[in-house]
């Protein structure tokens, strides 16, 4: 067995919820949704803050990145969806250390429209913002 579900309607919330119930003293949240999770101690003053996020997907594979030594912050979609923009914000907002943020996320087309516009949004609110977006294979250049 790899899993439980009891409702797969509830699978990504549940998720979370047992996520920060795990690991209340590495993670927190910055919304009420728990899709924008960041460092315990976020934001971290002089350090650019780091920050990804995609779909809940086959696995949460962008939570397993945040913590001390990592990433900063996480925006975490629904079920092969991508995290909105005001999520990607959220996370800004609570990892900006005063010297910026770094955005990494994959060159999938939800994910890059989101992230950009929740670059647009945290430039207009003063938070520079750069970004990496990454390639995994042929079909996604």
């Amino acid at each position: 067995m790899k899993k439980l579900i009891n409702d797969p309607e509830n699978v990504a919330v549940e998720m979370l919820e047992g996520l920060l119930l795990a690991h209340s003293d590495q993670l927190r949240s910055v919304r009420s949704d728990n899709r924008a999770l960041v460092r315990a101690e976020a934001p971290v003053e002089g350090k650019v803050g780091i920050a990804t996020g995609g779909g809940s997907g086959h696995l949460p594979l962008f939570l397993g990145y945040v913590g001390k030594g990592m990433l900063d912050g996480v925006a975490v979609g629904d079920i092969f969806a991508s995290p909105s923009s005001q999520q990607m914000l959220d996370v800004t907002r609570a990892i900006n250390g005063g010297k910026g943020v770094l955005y990494i996320y994959g060159n999938y087309g939800g994910d890059v429209m989101n992230f950009d516009m929740a670059m647009e949004l945290a430039d207009l609110e003063g938070i520079q913002v750069e970004r990496v977006v990454a390639t995994d294979d042929v079909a996604s250049m």
